[in-house]
């Protein structure tokens, strides 16, 4: 898929993407050539949900091999759970093969977790990715 004007390729040792005072960070301390893709508004996807942002990265040689998606939200987990998965399965061919991950920045974490608990195992035996949820910010590496 051509993402246009919705992506951007960095090299930058750190990429940021955040609204609404939830904030994911990406640590890229060796310099690996990662695209940002606004996903949400600006992909002219004709079907309804999807996550906010998504990262490609190892860009170069025409063949990713991880990629993080990533939404950004008030308290809905369950909400943004579905939006992620209806992305995986958009982008299902282009991402054949990649280490997946997916993280839900939220304004609010249910403290229960069993909920949160039961989505990371139905993702990762359902879609092979692995499912990570924080609160108002997150900070990874790559």
């Amino acid at each position: 898929m051509e993402y246009g004007h919705c992506a951007q390729e960095s090299k930058n040792k750190i990429i940021l993407a955040e609204e609404n005072k939830r904030k994911l960070t990406i640590n890229n301390p060796s310099g690996k050539i990662i695209r940002k893709i606004q996903v949400d508004g600006c992909l002219p996807i004709k079907q309804g949900k999807r996550c906010d942002y998504m990262f490609e990265i190892n860009v170069p040689q025409k063949s990713v091999t991880q990629v993080i998606y990533l939404e950004l939200k008030g308290c809905d987990i369950e909400k943004a759970y579905e939006q992620l998965i209806a992305t995986i399965n958009i982008f299902q061919a282009e991402h054949k093969g990649c280490n997946k991950e997916c993280h839900i920045i939220a304004s609010r974490v249910p403290k229960a977790g069993a909920k949160v608990q039961q989505l990371k195992v139905k993702i990762l035996k359902t879609k092979q990715a692995k499912l990570f949820v924080n609160t108002n910010k997150a900070v990874i590496s790559v």
